[in-house]
């Protein structure tokens, strides 16, 4: 049997996705402003203090997806870090 995996929403500012152990299985994310590159990091952790599972790059209006088949162990929570630009998407866990 397959994991399955919710979205979680970007509100297009630093959050904490998941306080708690936690399984990452991905992101959609794009770029929204048309003008400028946007980074986002991805942590093990309920803070960017945490370890670094994922750092996204996208161009201006570009967009990007991955998916992750059985998920990376993020004992520590997840939180997302808009470190620039403007983006939406949603960062999905199990």
């Amino acid at each position: 049997m397959t994991a399955l995996v919710r979205p979680v929403a970007l509100t297009g500012a630093d959050q904490l996705v998941m306080a708690s152990t936690s399984v990452y299985a991905g992101f959609t994310v794009r770029e929204t402003s048309g003008a400028s590159p946007a980074v986002v990091d991805i942590y093990d952790g309920t803070s960017a203090a945490g370890t670094k599972l994922e750092t996204i790059r996208l161009a201006a209006s570009a967009s990007l997806r991955k998916g992750y088949r059985g998920g990376i162990w993020a004992a520590n929570g997840i939180f997302v870090d808009v470190v620039s630009g403007a983006v939406a998407g949603s960062v999905r866990i199990a």
